[in-house]
């Protein structure tokens, strides 16, 4: 028994290896196939600033217009969900991907004075503002982008992590200080990466929330 049960496992291991090998290359060759001249250029939330992604120039966060914009932090941020600035700072997710062809997000805090980036929480996704201004965060969560539930590389890099749970909807929503960045309250959801996300956090007060 106990020999046939190390063949199950060890046939498991080789499929989950060979999955994560197919998506691998398959991304890989995904993104040799949609590569063309992008320079897209989304600004920050009423600040004068914008986020660039380009294949001609630098990717980061830039000061002025799309053709006279200067470039002030190189790197690849997000705009689509929770860029966010105001006065001195601005709130964005900061990407990277893995060797491995995964999309990682963290949130960082960017000082518009010197551009000093301080990385707030890793695994999370900034996703907005709530109704009183706070800033909402997703913890503990991994991009759409990734297939989080039927993608077995997701799996593999949640072991190395005791709270992301790629084969569900739950996260922790975090709600940060839109100024400081300092967290004001957070709360584990079962079904924080449901339909109902927008309804449940960001269309209403943090103070609604805390109930």
């Amino acid at each position: 028994m106990r020999e046939t049960k190390f063949t199950l496992n060890a046939l498991l291991l080789v499929v989950l290896i060979f999955s994560a090998i197919t998506f691998f290359f398959t991304v890989k060759l995904y993104d040799m196939a949609s590569r063309r001249a992008v320079n897209d250029y989304y600004p920050i939330e009423g600040t004068p600033y914008a986020v660039r992604y380009s294949s001609q120039q630098p990717n980061g966060i830039y000061e002025g217009g799309k053709t006279t914009g200067v470039l002030r932090l190189e790197g690849r941020f997000g705009y689509d969900w929770g860029a966010a600035g105001q006065e001195g700072v601005l709130f964005l997710n900061e990407y990277r991907r893995t060797d491995f062809g995964m999309l990682l997000s963290q949130v960082v805090r960017v000082d518009t004075q010197d551009f000093r980036k301080d990385v707030l929480l890793t695994d999370t996704i900034l996703r907005g503002r709530c109704a009183s201004g706070e800033l909402v965060c997703l913890g503990g969560a991994m991009l759409p982008a990734d297939y989080p539930k039927t993608n077995c590389l997701c799996r593999l890099y949640a072991a190395s992590s005791g709270e992301l749970r790629p084969e569900s909807d739950r996260a922790e929503v975090i709600y940060l200080d839109p100024q400081s960045g300092e967290i004001l309250y957070r709360v584990w959801d079962d079904e924080a990466l449901g339909s109902e996300f927008e309804a449940r956090y960001l269309a209403r007060t943090l103070r609604e929330v805390m109930g």
